[in-house]
């Protein structure tokens, strides 16, 4: 989420129904690129939302087209009914009409200063200090839910649902069972403080966060016995930095599939080594200049040293990293060419992406057809426990890890 500096103050609105959201929203709408009533928009809906987002930010182009899907798909099944209208915190017209274009729902027009931005009547009475902020209403105007992102981007068209306290009480406690399962790491029944640190340490809370929350679930421990049952643990629902239950048990699930997964794949490797080690990690065929398929053994052979790098065009640091690694790779090579290989491994999302960065990199690449080894989930992925790029690993001529710390030592310059 994004965060705005803009002083943010709270209004009294006053009415109820479309006088309510004509205060906060203005009389006037956009549907399309015509103007209507709001009062043809809001009259008679169960729900309407009010969205807040801009053009400018990345979090916000993440949610909408999964918002926009949700909204779609409410509105082919019928049964109760939404209306969302958009209000802009864009800077110019031309982002606000390109973005808002692709948008199935209304927005205040970018002329209505007073009800647009964060300045807004709407940004102002919802004391919207960040977006997305995705915010639903009843018709009649009484606020239901202001985190309408994260239940959106959880339970996708049946976030409606979520908004009816006994649906939401039922959902509440399904996903508390759930997480109660994710988190009995070894099947006793049990929730012991080490297994609440495990979990806590697999998505990657500090160690700050990670206590704070073992102290406060072990407040649920009412027979003292320094351990939580099923019934304890599920007394009440429970949520940490805004993530419900339902999130954090999925997260620990996901968490726990890719260590199982790391740790296949360090035994598939444990028994390999020189180029029958290098095949199983990066495959049998490899891409050279210019565009051209080769055999990994015609690639690597001979070469003291293989390094192998995991990046993205859509990845800003990589793009920041990648000249320096390639000017390094060429200090070396230019000392010794049989010193050292350079393998790219793309965790790019399409494949003119991964070509047109390639085209930068003055070594080979895996081909992006090979799905078994590319990617975040790639065989070196697994083998490295790769969470972040970019990330360059180097491995003797044998098969062996030297350093997965890469980045930082050509950072530094030490090579």
């Amino acid at each position: 989420m994004l965060l705005t500096s803009n002083n943010i103050l709270e209004i009294n609105m006053s009415g109820k129904g479309t006088k309510f959201f004509e205060s906060l929203l203005g009389p006037k709408l956009l549907e399309g690129d015509k103007e209507v009533d709001i009062k043809s928009v809001v009259d008679g809906k169960d729900y309407v939302a009010i969205y807040h987002s801009a053009h400018w930010c990345p979090p916000c182009r993440r949610f909408t087209p999964a918002f926009i899907k949700a909204y779609e798909e409410i509105q082919k099944k019928g049964g109760k009914s939404l209306a969302t209208v958009f209000v802009t915190c864009d800077k110019s017209e031309g982002q606000f009409k390109e973005y808002f274009k692709d948008m199935p729902w209304h927005a205040v027009p970018f002329s209505a200063g007073e009800y647009k931005g964060f300045g807004g009547k709407s940004a102002k009475h919802l004391k919207v200090n960040g977006i997305p902020s995705l915010s639903i209403f009843d018709g009649e105007g009484k606020l239901i839910e202001s985190q309408g992102v994260g239940v959106v981007s959880e339970n996708g068209a049946d976030f409606l649902k979520m908004l009816d306290p006994e649906e939401k009480k039922k959902a509440e406690s399904a996903a508390m069972e759930s997480l109660f399962a994710a988190m009995d790491l070894n099947g006793d029944g049990y929730i012991e403080k080490s297994e609440i640190e495990k979990c806590f340490g697999l998505i990657g809370a500090p160690p700050h966060i990670t206590q704070q929350e073992v102290q406060t679930l072990l407040t649920r421990d009412t027979d003292g016995d320094g351990k939580l049952n099923k019934k304890e643990f599920c007394v009440a629902t429970y949520s940490v930095a805004g993530r419900s239950p339902k999130w954090l048990a999925e997260a620990v699930g996901e968490r726990l599939k890719e260590a199982k997964k790391k740790e296949e794949a360090k035994k598939e490797f444990a028994s390999l080594k020189g180029m029958d080690f290098f095949k199983a990690l990066l495959g049998d065929k490899l891409l050279g200049k210019p565009d051209k398929e080769l055999s990994t053994e015609t690639a690597l052979d001979g070469k003291e040293y293989v390094g192998v790098y995991l990046s993205a065009h859509w990845c800003p640091p990589c793009k920041r990293f990648t000249p320096k690694l390639a000017e390094a790779f060429a200090m070396i090579e230019s000392k010794d060419a049989k010193k050292l290989a350079m393998v790219f491994v793309t965790c790019d999302r399409d494949e003119g992406s991964f070509k047109g960065y390639w085209g930068s990199m003055p070594w080979n690449a895996v081909p992006f057809s090979a799905k078994d080894y590319t990617g975040f989930n790639s065989k070196a992925g697994m083998f490295l426990g790769v969470e972040g790029i970019p990330t360059l690993a180097i491995f003797d001529k044998n098969g062996k890890l030297l350093t997965d710390s890469g980045v930082e030592k050509v950072l530094i310059r030490k090579y």
